[in-house]
Order: C-alpha cells, then sequence, then structure tokens
C-alpha cells in the first residue's frame, strides 16, 4: 500500500492547495495554489505511473520476473518532484503571484484577483506555467503508453485498467480545463474561479476513488462472500489456495 498512502497524501496537498481559492485572495494564498497544487499533481501522477510501470515490468516477459523494490520507486516518485520546485522557486522568484484588482468585462466591477506575472510580466507568467503543463504532459503520456503496454495484464482488482483510467481521466480533465480558464480568466473570475476548484477536486477525488473503492470492495465485499460461500460448501477442493496464493503475489507485487 506504499504508492496509494502517496496518493493520499498528494490528495491531501491538493485539497489544501483548493482552500487557498476560498475567502479573498491574498499575495500567500496566490502562492499557495501554485505550489500545493503542482507538487500534489505531479506526486499523484508519479504515485499511478510507478505502480502501472511495475505491473509492466512485472508481466512483460513471461519467463522473467524483473521485481522493483518500493525504495527504487520511491525514488523515481522524489526525483519526479524535484524539477516542478525548481520551477516554482523560479517562478516564485521572477515572477511573483500577487493579489491584484482588475475590472472584469462580465459585470464592470473591479475584483481581487490573483496576477501571476509580477516582474517578469505575462510572458514570465506562460513561461513558467507553460514548463509545469509541459513536464507533467511528458509523465502523462508516459502513463498512456504504459496503460496501453498493460491494457491486457490481469491482475488483483483489475489494477491496470484502474490505473489507465486514471491517467485518461487526469488528462482529458486538463485539456478540457486549461483553455477554458485562459479564455475566461480575465472576463469573468467568479466562473475561473469554479471551473478551476471543480476540476482539481474532481481530478483528486476521482483518483482516490478508483484506486481505493475496488479494493475495499475485493476485500471487505467479495473476498468475504466468497469466504462465506466456501465455507457452507464444505471447502473447495485443491484450487482455493492456488488462487489465493496468485492474487496475494499479484497484491504485493503490484501494490
Amino acid at each position: 500500500p506504499t504508492f496509494l498512502i502517496i496518493m493520499c497524501l498528494a490528495a491531501i496537498l491538493g485539497y489544501g492547495g483548493l482552500f487557498a481559492f476560498f475567502g479573498q485572495p491574498h499575495t500567500v494564498s496566490c502562492n499557495f495554489r501554485i505550489w500545493f497544487l503542482s507538487v500534489a499533481v505531479i506526486t499523484a501522477i508519479s504515485a499511478l505511473l510507478v505502480k502501472s510501470f511495475r505491473v509492466w515490468r512485472l508481466y512483460r516477459s513471461p519467463t522473467e520476473i524483473k521485481a522493483l523494490k518500493d525504495w527504487q520507486l520511491i525514488l523515481f516518485v522524489i526525483a519526479s518532484v524535484i524539477p516542478i520546485l525548481i520551477i516554482l522557486v523560479l517562478w516564485t522568484g521572477l515572477a511573483t503571484p500577487t493579489a491584484d484588482l482588475i475590472e472584469a468585462s462580465s459585470d464592470n466591477k473591479e475584483h481581487i484577483h490573483c496576477e501571476y506575472g509580477s516582474v517578469a510580466g505575462m510572458i514570465g507568467f506562460y513561461f513558467f506555467f507553460f514548463a509545469i503543463v509541459a513536464y507533467v504532459a511528458l509523465f502523462l503520456l508516459f502513463g498512456i503508453f504504459l496503460s496501453i503496454a498493460t491494457r491486457n495484464v490481469v491482475s488483483t482488482f483489475n489494477e491496470s485498467r484502474l490505473i489507465a483510467i486514471s491517467i485518461y481521466n487526469i488528462t482529458f480533465s486538463a485539456i478540457v480545463t486549461i483553455p477554458i480558464v485562459f479564455v475566461l480568466k480575465d472576463s469573468d473570475p467568479f466562473i475561473t474561479w469554479i471551473i478551476i476548484v471543480t476540476a482539481f477536486a474532481y481530478g483528486f477525488t476521482a483518483t482516490l476513488v478508483l484506486q481505493f473503492v475496488p479494493k475495499i470492495w475485493g476485500i471487505v465485499i467479495r473476498d468475504r462472500f466468497a469466504k462465506d460461500t466456501s465455507t457452507h460448501s464444505g471447502g473447495g477442493g485443491s484450487s482455493g489456495p492456488t488462487h489465493a496464493s496468485v492474487t496475494s503475489r499479484d497484491s504485493k507485487a503490484i501494490f
């Protein structure tokens, strides 16, 4: 469950970043938004990738299993966050997000809004923002490759398919949300706020649901029902232990 715990921590960090969207914007909250959400997103995606990568490594060769240890994959997750931290440090130093008054074209009223240009101007904002987007997109593309490569792998709780759905879900949300936000961010800040908060909340929640609910259902409901059924039927012969050993090996290897 190591990487499920990492995903939980990433989601907690992401939900913490969403709290920065509530209340009147302040320079501190504007910076919290990009720091918390950027680190949370890349951490969650990296955790999904290493789970999928482990499945791919285990099953790509029918005669040789090359299992990766948890600490090796954890190092990959940590290493994947470092470039994001470097970009965020440069963004905060050269184009510090600040809270400023802007006039929205939707109601011709001034609203306090987070501006991300600062010293470097909007060029700096676009550079750092799309640097993060491009970096995350590389991970998503690799995740799509792994999901295609492992689409036929049969594992406990249908792990490969659930990881693939999570990656597709995050990719689709990003493709839809980013253009809409850029179109509406100056004309209607309130609608932009709703879209951003909804998109991130949906992304983190859907990922957790896809990764946890099938496992909870399989362990608490399905396995208990199967155990009760086998008990009432007086045992199931030699096939029961064999199945248990396979699922146990797969669970330990994949989780």
